[in-house]
């Protein structure tokens, strides 16, 4: 095609207008307003999460795991995928009717709308992965791991996401030979496959998975050694993935809408924000876990409990004048002063009496105890009885029906 006739043929309409209506090609109608709105919020809240995260994990644990580097590579590839919405905007613009759209104006978005895609099927699989990994990490205890559904079930969703994710970019790559004819698409020699199909299935994999992973944890959950209302509360926190499981599912809504409407540039608009919604979500998701850390470290709970009028428990509050300890809650609420109370989530403690100690734990840092025995106590008990029954119970070692061990650790 000489020049003279590539010039024609970009400057004809991307689509015949419906009868009756004039094209408008400059400046054409459009909701960009609400465009910028969108991203921003998404761009926003994802952002805080991140920060939130590395705080948490970064600064406060000082700990950096493998999950701590997908999730920032996947925020990473995510202001990408943010800058290719926000490019949408000066063209063709959001909610941009195709018959108000010359051929030369459909180049750019068709190339920008590449890149977003690449983006967005890596961004997924990245923020996935991570919060898998995770909660495998939380959830499955160390030792022969192949005999938990729960174990596998996560291999196999992070198996799907990154194998589907690679095969996904290098499709969205090889739809149309050569590659570059993508966009430049009047080029005689282009040959391409219809994506709708490709489109479907990424959408429906990512709402299985999302599916998957909101109800992947809840039988280990309830089956922790916790009260009904702390496993309660974690529930609840594993099942945030529900505004995944949505926003995925309006995801693939629109993804149909746009992949059978002729008039793709509008449709676009919707597919784009759910496709940041979505990815939104899931930075969302991989923050949660970090928040109870942050709320303590900041004493943000102790002022909510004292501003409501909650009973507050001894964890948190000045040992000795030391607002230092208070802070970082040396010791803890079975282990206060000198009094010494046996772990006991269902009945909140049994209370071993008053026993003096010159143990210095409660001087060490958080870190510097972090996943150690700091102290054994050793524990003599000694009854007296009139009565065989009581005799009995001195026999089997147990006080007022619980059992007495021979060492507690804090």
């Amino acid at each position: 095609m000489d020049a003279a006739t590539l010039e024609a043929f970009l400057d004809t309409p991307a689509m015949p207008a419906p009868e009756g209506v004039t094209p408008v090609f400059d400046n054409p109608p459009n909701q960009n307003s609400l465009g910028i709105t969108v991203l921003t919020v998404c761009l926003v809240i994802s952002t805080v999460c991140v920060c939130l995260r590395a705080y948490a994990r970064v600064y406060l644990l000082r700990k950096v795991q493998v999950e701590e580097i997908l999730i920032f590579s996947a925020y990473a590839v995510f202001i990408a995928q943010m800058y290719a919405g926000y490019a949408l905007i000066a063209q063709p613009g959001y909610f941009v009717h195709q018959y108000n759209l010359k051929m030369r104006d459909m180049v750019q978005p068709t190339f920008t709308i590449l890149l977003m895609g690449c983006f967005y099927q890596t961004v997924l699989p990245l923020l996935k992965t991570a919060i898998l990994l995770e909660w495998c990490r939380l959830l499955t205890p160390p030792g022969n791991r192949w005999k938990s559904f729960f174990w596998l079930g996560c291999v196999g969703v992070i198996f799907i996401q990154v194998s589907f994710g690679i095969a996904c970019v290098i499709l969205l790559n090889m739809q149309c030979t050569p590659h570059v004819s993508i966009w430049e698409f009047w080029r005689p020699e282009r040959k391409c496959f219809d994506l709708i199909s490709l489109q479907l299935a990424s959408g429906s994999i990512q709402l299985f998975s999302d599916v998957a992973m909101l109800l992947l944890p809840q039988k280990t959950i309830w089956t922790l050694q916790l009260s009904w209302q702390k496993r309660l509360g974690v529930s609840v926190v594993f099942g945030l993935g529900v505004f995944a499981c949505v926003s995925a599912a309006v995801r693939l809504s629109v993804t149909v809408t746009f992949g059978y409407n002729p008039d793709q540039m509008y449709a676009l608009g919707p597919l784009v924000f759910w496709v940041d919604a979505e990815s939104t979500c899931a930075f969302f998701i991989v923050c949660m876990p970090c928040l109870p850390k942050i709320l303590r470290e900041q004493g943000i709970i102790h002022r909510i409990k004292k501003v409501l009028g909650m009973k507050l428990t001894q964890q948190g509050l000045s040992y000795g004048g030391d607002s230092k300890a208070a802070k970082y809650g040396y010791g803890s609420k079975y282990s206060t002063g000198d009094s010494y109370r046996k772990l006991d989530e269902e009945r909140g403690g049994v209370p071993l009496g008053d026993m003096k100690t010159e143990s210095t734990e409660r001087l060490r840092r958080p870190e510097d105890a972090e996943g150690k025995i700091v102290k054994t106590t050793q524990v003599t008990v000694q009854v007296t009885a009139d009565t065989p029954a009581e005799n009995d119970t001195k026999s089997r070692g147990r006080i007022g029906g619980q059992p007495v061990h021979g060492s507690w650790y804090n």
